[in-house]
């Protein structure tokens, strides 16, 4: 069946300058995001008879069935916002906007296609506190509206040459000290846009030898982690790379960097014969398709991991010659004496991330293999703790306890070494979510892996998890958003949608809940344990039949399941959202307490 279509119009609003304005003030300024959606989104926007169909952290999509009403409404927000900023000159917040006709696929409440994509594009030239419209809808305007819309041409992100567009600036308010904002903002974009970007492709294994792919994915795990924890890059993460390969996508520059939105491209090839490795790699302008360096290292496996910061740094340099050699050292994590416990390591990842419980258990063997090769490696504690709380809770285990005393050996075994490692911190910040519940223990682990890479999209996930459970999902929306730019391809991001779908509920929009739990399930079919949530959203959304029906999806492979049990392994819950999560379930038919041992 395909997705039926309509023609609508659509508006993008997006705050100017939002990442500096967080890393200013994080809690005023969501505070004051809050506020305008509350004020200026609620009943002005029903009276032209728009509603927002999608919430993007700083970011809005709204539909309006007629380009009038969406003129006017949005005129009308960005004059409000002129005034609200008067009020409060030293926090001020801009919003660009763009409207266009948009020819658009329908899927319940959801609008997406490329029409969509192009209207965000569209705002993106906007002025910060203007507007930006098409032709198309401007000449459809009456006179009046039309007269304020001057004629530019720009050139709109990934859309080819330049085109006309239509732009509309405030002219009420205090307009000195709205150009000084501009400037402000463009200049800590312009920043931004500054930092060198860049993603590394996974080596090509060129031996034939299977053992090989191992290694020439080791090799990319850890240059890759080397550059992001050098604070001059933006690094796409890892598992976006590959996906990108898997997937069978072209491998010329100029398209990676339209779909990662980097300047540079890492590739390269391991070549083994016996214990000889030689590691090749160039570093591509993506844009010219130029070669700006290249490099052979050869060694053995032993001291793969030299080779490895050889390439990190040559790269480095050359992307950021100021770089000191010094920096580069310090970004460069602690190794595992063992490569046999390191390889083991590499192989339990794919089976943590299934989301399975045979998978889990593979994963937790793996790792425990590791640890007795080598008992120092904090990477494979964590991640093995980490694997001990999903056992708790996605309901896989029959003994609640025994996973939590397994894992607090874990985390006191990582703890102390994991200090300088930004995957290890994150696992950690999960497990001990996940099976204490301890959220402050859980916020310093994550604050010292941002602090060593804030480039780790599991870490963003993690952190805005935390704000969730802890009451503040309006917090938490812009940590997934992040994860998910940083990392686009991530087979790991379908845990942001989940977190989404999370946030929309705690903040009573159950329907857009279980919009983005769909999502997450279309992305990861096989885990089960998402159907809890979508059934006790569905329930909450007066879905009853739906509930039920995704209830028994969850069930099925537990039988014996009750209240009880969830409310144990989602104790980290803030107590209303735990309270409204498990009112759902029973609504939904999970009865409160099981009449035999659960069977999972």
């Amino acid at each position: 069946m395909h997705p039926q279509r309509r023609l609508t119009v659509i508006v993008s609003l997006d705050v100017a300058g939002f990442t500096r304005l967080v890393q200013e003030d994080e809690r005023g300024t969501l505070a004051a995001l809050a506020a305008i959606r509350r004020d200026l989104l609620g009943a002005p926007l029903r009276a032209r008879h728009g509603h927002v169909f999608k919430t993007m952290g700083d970011g809005v999509l709204i539909e309006f069935s007629n380009i009038e009403d969406a003129v006017c409404w949005t005129v009308d927000f960005q004059k409000a916002m002129v005034i609200r900023n008067a009020q409060k000159p030293r926090r001020p917040m801009q919003v660009r906007a763009g409207i266009a006709l948009a020819d658009v696929f329908v899927e319940g409440e959801d609008r997406f296609g490329a029409a969509v994509a192009f209207v965000v594009r569209l705002q993106q030239a906007a002025p910060p506190g203007g507007i930006a419209i098409t032709h198309s809808v401007r000449w459809q305007l009456g006179k009046a509206l039309s007269a304020p819309f001057v004629q530019e041409m720009k050139t709109l992100k990934d859309m080819g040459g330049p085109m006309e567009i239509w732009v509309w600036r405030p002219s009420g308010g205090d307009i000195e000290s709205a150009a000084a904002v501009n400037r402000d903002i463009a200049g800590a974009e312009d920043g931004e846009e500054d930092l060198p970007s860049i993603v590394v492709l996974p080596f090509e294994n060129l031996s034939g030898d299977p053992a090989a792919s191992t290694l020439a994915d080791g090799a990319v795990e850890e240059i890759t982690a080397t550059l992001s924890r050098i604070r001059d890059f933006t690094v796409i993460a890892r598992h976006s790379a590959v996906a990108y390969r898997a997937a069978g996508r072209p491998l010329d520059p100029r398209e990676i960097a339209r779909t990662f939105k980097v300047r540079y491209v890492l590739e390269g090839s391991v070549r083994t014969s016996g214990k000889r490795v030689r590691i090749s790699a160039r570093l591509v302008d993506a844009a010219s398709a130029r070669q700006l360096w290249s490099g052979r290292f050869d060694g053995t496996a032993e001291d793969v991991f030299d080779l490895q910061d050889r390439i990190a740094e040559g790269v480095a340099g050359e992307l950021h010659p100021s770089i000191r050699a010094a920096e580069i050292a310090l970004a460069l994590g602690k190794r595992p004496e063992s490569l046999a416990a390191y390889d083991l390591m590499l192989q339990a990842l794919p089976h943590l991330w299934a989301h399975r419980k045979p998978e889990n258990a593979e994963a937790i063997r793996l790792l425990q293999d590791a640890l007795r090769l080598d008992p120092d490696y904090s990477r494979a504690a964590a991640l093995a703790a980490w694997a001990h709380g999903q056992q708790v809770t996605y309901n896989w285990a029959a003994d609640y306890a025994a996973e939590r005393t397994a894992g607090d050996l874990l985390i006191k075994q990582a703890s102390e070494g994991a200090q300088d490692d930004a995957t290890a911190l994150s696992a950690l910040a999960t497990a001990t979510m996940l099976l204490f519940g301890d959220i402050g223990r859980a916020e310093q682990f994550v604050d010292r892996a941002l602090a060593l890479d804030p480039n780790h999209a599991w870490a963003w996930t993690r952190r805005g998890f935390l704000h969730v459970y802890r009451g503040n999902p309006s917090a938490g929306r812009p940590c997934f958003e992040r994860a998910i730019r940083l990392s686009p391809l991530d087979p790991f991001s379908f845990n942001c949608f989940i977190g989404l779908g999370l946030a929309a509920f705690a903040e009573g929009r159950p329907e857009e809940a279980a919009g983005w739990t769909r999502k997450a399930l279309h992305q990861k079919p096989q885990a089960t344990w998402m159907f809890r949530d979508l059934a006790t959203f569905l329930a909450h959304a007066r879905q009853i039949e739906p509930a039920r029906a995704a209830l028994a999806q969850f069930t099925a492979s537990r039988p014996g399941i009750a209240l009880s049990n969830v409310a144990d392994a989602l104790h980290y819950f803030e107590p209303d959202l735990l309270r409204r999560y498990l009112d759902g379930l029973a609504r939904a038919g999970l009865p409160q307490e099981a009449t035999d041992p659960p069977a999972r």
